[in-house]
Formats: structure tokens, sequence, C-alpha cells
């Protein structure tokens, strides 16, 4: 379970759903909407996030809605984003 998490946290479009999911729990269409993403994309990537425990899921009438199942996952994504940028401004 391990790797699953390292590796679900070593995608960006994944990063970025974490992000799109931090204030609130959002069905695949609003994740569609909110990342600017496909939905065989926003599916893929939230199915692998689910798999590695990142995220939970709750249907609601005819949705599925996804949530972090840990907030502080949020705060992970953003540390990763921002160390990965200086990491890519120290190489230029």
């Amino acid at each position: 379970m391990k790797h699953d998490v390292i590796s679900a946290l070593c995608n960006p479009v994944r990063l970025k759903l974490i992000l799109c999911l931090a204030r609130k729990s959002k069905n695949v269409q609003e994740l569609i909407h909110t990342c600017g993403l496909s939905q065989s994309a926003v599916s893929q990537h939230l199915n692998k996030l689910r798999k590695a425990g990142l995220v939970k899921d709750r249907k609601e009438g005819l949705f599925i809605y996804y949530s972090l199942k840990y907030p502080k996952t949020a705060k992970i994504a953003e540390m990763v984003i921002k160390f990965t940028k200086e990491i890519r401004n120290e190489k230029q």
C-alpha cells in the first residue's frame, strides 16, 4: 500500500485532482469542469487515488461524489508541487 500512495502522489494530474477536492467533494462532471480534464482521465486517476486509499466516494442519487479521505493529502500535494517547481527552477 505504501508504494500505491507514493505512486499516486507522483503524477501531476492526480496532484491536480487532489487540489480540486481540497475544499469540498465533487462528482466526475464537476471535476472535469473544475480541473479541465477529460472524463476518461478523471475516472482513471480517481481510481488510482481510491486504490491508494487517498480518496473516498459516496453515492448521492445518480451521482458519485469523491472527497479526500485525509484532509492533509491536499497539503502534501501542494508541497510536492512546490518542491517540483523549486527543483525545476534550480536546473534552469
